[in-house]
């Protein structure tokens, strides 16, 4: 369930500048009209992700739309959250820097037409539709976005004479804001591109109402425009910090520049860890240092410390403080900062048990080497190292009692034992972790299953006979559409007929042999009691007879009906054809084609109608029912996900998805605790709307929640 839109605490915002009211002021009035602003925008962003999908005949493309409708309605929180902090420090950054970036673009692409090709598409895409609004925005702004602009000029201009300045509200800051809060769109390019342009459409004029209200604060102030000079000469006089401030300023300078460099991390951009960078980047022997603690052994086999006790505290907390850390190059030791930030919030992730959480804690130092050896495990979500951390976090999502001798969890820690002695710096050895943890939870699973197989076969038992019922009947009733047809061959089509079909009904549905034979005999059925004009109609009929009343006659008998039951009928099936024969000759010169081709010349005919209307309206049907099933679709669990389900008593239970039946009408989930708990897709879908079933991969990975907090935290 998506939640409300976080109303910005204004007065909470942590900022650096505190010397001047009038500016925090402008700012909060600005986050708290952009806000609002951003309430309605994503309801109707969501909206624009239907009607895209309902547009488009590309079947990944109409995916990929409906999958960011649902990620949009589910993060619109987040992401104006994030819209807030990225706003909020740019104008601190800005307001706090004066003119020092005023001049800096950062939607240029800089590059020779030749040199494109170069430059990452998606950032391309991402920059030319960025500047587009920029100019919107400065356009729409006009001379209210000039006034505001030498207004703050003014009140910026205390320690910058020449008047200097950067907006700390300019389009290129709210854009770039909104650009990164949209990072958190994980569909893909197309939606964020998407995204922009309807910010774009729908807020540009929002922005500039924002710029008005800004200005006519200002005015209230009597704060008066700036006329800026030219003075190339002029430097700013740089003010001493006072003893007090000079330390919170520092930290909070640290803060901004981890939360900057794990920006640039978490979006690939700007740090490169490539393996062909050179070696001294690294402080000389780190990689055999911590190897030397990822090594350690601990006092027994099994994943614990020293003393035996589970391994929940943070080693990296503690290695940050250490000679060896105040070694590293910058960068490293940034990478360090946050690999020890991200833990402190896994450990603190009420999901877990503290078996598993020991089990994570013996992963910090691997975890470390990798975020220093490839930069691209904070910005690829399918990482292998991520991957493999965020599975083993969900292995025992079900069982808070978990711990060292059960063999579920000396299965686990045996993997991760097993990781431990092999990684040195090849990341394919979390691949095979990974693959060794699938095969232990695919037995599990299949124990699950196996457990319950007599359960499963009944459910998907019924399951086929529903799907049999309402298919046949419908098969049946869009024939006897046509009113002509003669009473007795409706009865045995609705009372006998139906039972054959049903019975002929397999695992491969429709497309069953015996059911397309049993189908193909009712349709040659009907078609031979239908008037026969022409010779060849006569002989088409002549020749088709054997092999349809063998059919018939063996899909009677196979449901019961009598020797005697079915004489009857085929004695007044003689009297039909000898009818259609009859009144066949009463028509005079037919056309010579036969009536399935006549249908499509001529579609007034009266044996061809029940064909076309037939057609039509299963086309109708199919694309009405595919329609409903993407839009569906996407809401459903797949199988091996994790939910929470409020249950009849009010208790949370957490469920394991571990079978769909074939046709996806049932779905069985179970847990350590429950052995099967059967639910009909409709049932599944009631609760997932109403909020009674939760998937917990919405919430986010163990990775994800982990890397939102610390920049949250950081912002």
């Amino acid at each position: 369930m998506s939640q409300p839109i976080p109303k910005p605490a204004l007065s909470s915002h942590k900022t650096l500048v505190k010397q001047d009211p009038m500016l925090l002021a402008c700012r909060d009035l600005a986050i708290k009209m952009l806000t609002e602003s951003l309430e309605g925008f994503f309801a109707r962003l969501e909206e624009t992700y239907f009607e895209l999908a309902d547009k488009t005949f590309d079947r990944k493309q109409r995916e990929d739309y409906f999958a960011a409708r649902i990620e949009t309605h589910n993060k619109k929180a987040i992401l104006a959250a994030q819209f807030q902090q990225y706003f909020t420090a740019a104008f601190d950054k800005s307001a706090q820097n004066a003119a020092s970036e005023s001049d800096k673009k950062f939607y240029f692409v800089n590059a020779d037409p030749d040199q494109l090709s170069l430059v990452a598409n998606d950032e391309y895409e991402e920059s030319i539709t960025t500047d587009k609004v920029i100019k919107s925005i400065k356009s729409r702004g006009g001379e209210e976005l000039n006034q505001l602009e030498m207004r703050f000029a003014r009140l910026l201009s205390k320690d910058n004479q020449a008047g200097d300045t950067a907006n700390p509200m300019s389009p290129e800051a709210i854009c770039d804001a909104f650009l990164k809060a949209c990072k958190q769109l994980e569909t893909g390019v197309d939606a964020r591109l998407v995204a922009m342009q309807a910010f774009e459409a729908e807020l540009s004029s929002q922005v500039a109402d924002v710029y008005h209200r800004v200005n006519q604060y200002l005015i209230s102030k009597n704060v008066q425009p700036l006329v800026r000079r030219q003075n190339p000469s002029a430097k700013p006089a740089a003010a001493a910090p006072s003893p007090e401030n000079n330390q919170a300023q520092q930290a909070a300078s640290k803060g901004q520049e981890l939360g900057a460099y794990l920006n640039q991390l978490a979006t690939g951009d700007g740090v490169n860890h490539d393996s062909a960078a050179p070696t001294q980047e690294h402080a000389p022997g780190w990689l055999a240092f911590l190897d030397m603690l990822q090594r350690k052994a601990p006092a027994s086999d099994e994943l614990s410390d020293e003393e035996g006790n589970p391994l929940t505290h943070n080693l990296l907390g503690a290695l940050r403080d250490s000679g060896w850390a105040k070694q590293l190059p910058q960068l490293d030791a940034m990478t360090l900062e946050l690999v020890a930030m991200l833990f402190e919030h896994m450990f603190d992730d009420p999901r877990l048990s503290p078996s598993i959480k020991s089990l994570i804690g013996r992963l910090q130092i691997p975890l470390l080497k990798v975020a220093m050896i490839d930069a691209s495990f904070f910005a690829k979500k399918h990482h292998p190292a991520r991957h493999f951390l965020d599975e083993l976090a969900l292995t025992a999502l079900d069982d808070q009692e978990l711990e060292r001798g059960m063999p579920r969890y000396d299965a686990l820690a045996e993997i991760v034992n097993n990781l431990l002695r092999r990684f040195e710096d090849d990341i394919s050895v979390f691949d095979d972790a990974l693959h060794a943890l699938a095969q232990l939870n695919q037995q599990q699973e299949d124990t699950a299953v196996q457990a319950l197989a007599g359960e499963l076969n009944q459910l998907a038992s019924i399951e086929m006979a529903e799907l049999a019922a309402v298919t046949t009947e419908q098969l049946i009733e869009q024939r006897l559409v046509d009113e002509s047809i003669p009473i007795v061959i409706a009865a045995f089509l609705r009372e006998t007929w139906q039972m054959a079909l049903r019975q002929s009904y397999g695992s491969q549905g429709e497309a069953e042999p015996l059911f397309v034979q049993r189908l193909q005999a009712m349709d040659d059925l009907l078609w031979s009691v239908a008037p026969k004009s022409g010779a060849d109609e006569r002989f088409k009929m002549v020749n088709m007879l054997p092999g349809m009343l063998k059919t018939l006659e063996e899909g009677a008998k196979s449901v019961g009906v009598s020797h005697a039951q079915a004489q009857g009928f085929f004695s007044e099936l003689v009297q039909c054809h000898a009818a259609a024969i009859r009144n066949g000759l009463k028509l005079g010169n037919p056309a010579p084609t036969a009536p399935v081709v006549e249908a499509k010349v001529a579609p007034a005919e009266v044996e061809s109608a029940p064909v076309v209307a037939f057609e039509l309206d299963l086309d109708q049907a199919i694309d009405a029912e595919e329609e409903e099933e993407s839009i569906a679709a996407s809401i459903f669990p797949l199988r091996g996900e994790w939910v929470d389900w409020l249950n009849d008593q009010g208790d949370v239970v957490r469920l394991r998805l571990s079978w769909i039946s074939p046709q996806e009408t049932r779905y069985l989930f179970t847990n350590r605790n429950v052995k099967g708990q059967a639910f009909l897709k409709a049932e599944v879908e009631e609760a997932l709307l109403s909020g009674r079933m939760t998937r917990l991969i919405l919430e986010g990975s163990l990775f994800d929640r982990a890397i939102q907090n610390v920049m949250s935290e950081l912002n």
